[in-house]
Order: structure tokens, then sequence, then C-alpha cells
């Protein structure tokens, strides 16, 4: 039972129980994997679409293949211009931050002296 101090719910209503109701089993199946997709698939802190789900499949793979090689310790430096492409595009211009690096790691070493 509701409190009354619950914020009611947007899905807690007649319409929306009519409208469920009335759906074909089809119906209501896909609006289920549409939302599951949806919810799995963007990261709503950061507007960003999470698990890659508008990557064509050669280029997940490409992206699997980039994050595997930065996560086994190859610099940043050391990459492709075109797997920079590939990391901005799906991570953002500052897709570096994401490992721990600085935009001068880009195109070179940057060691931070520590006073």
């Amino acid at each position: 039972m509701k409190k009354s101090n619950d914020k009611p719910s947007l899905w807690d209503n007649d319409m929306v129980k009519n409208a469920l109701k009335s759906m074909s089993p089809k119906d209501l199946e896909h609006y289920k994997k549409l939302g599951e997709s949806f919810y799995k698939d963007l990261d709503f802190e950061t507007s960003k679409i999470e698990n890659n789900a508008n990557l064509p499949p050669f280029m997940t793979d490409a992206l699997a293949y980039v994050v595997e090689t930065i996560k086994s310790g190859l610099h940043p430096s050391m990459l492709e211009p075109q797997d920079k492409k590939l990391l901005e595009e799906v991570y953002g211009s500052e897709w570096y931050k994401k490992w721990g690096y600085v935009e001068g790691d880009l195109t070179d070493i940057v060691t931070l002296k520590m006073d």
C-alpha cells in the first residue's frame, strides 16, 4: 500500500493500465525490448550511449581491440590516428581521461612532477 507521502508514479494511472491491457502479447514484448534497450544503452548522467549500441559490428570489434590495448598498457601516444578518432567518436573529446591520461598524452608521454 502507498504511503501518503510517496510520490505517484508516472506509470501508475488508469490510462497506462488500460493501454497495457489492450496490447497484444507481441506488442508488449516489442515495447519491453525497446525499453530494455533504451535503459541498457543510455547513461542518463552523461547523456552518452553505452555499450556502443549504435556502432556497426566491425567498429565495435575495432573499439574493443583499441580499448583492450590501452587497458593492457599501450600509451595513447602510440595509437594510430584512426584509433584516436574512434575513441573520440564513442567516448567524447576527452576520452583519454577515462583511463587516467591527460591531453598531452595524446602526442607524447607526459610525466607529472610531484612536489
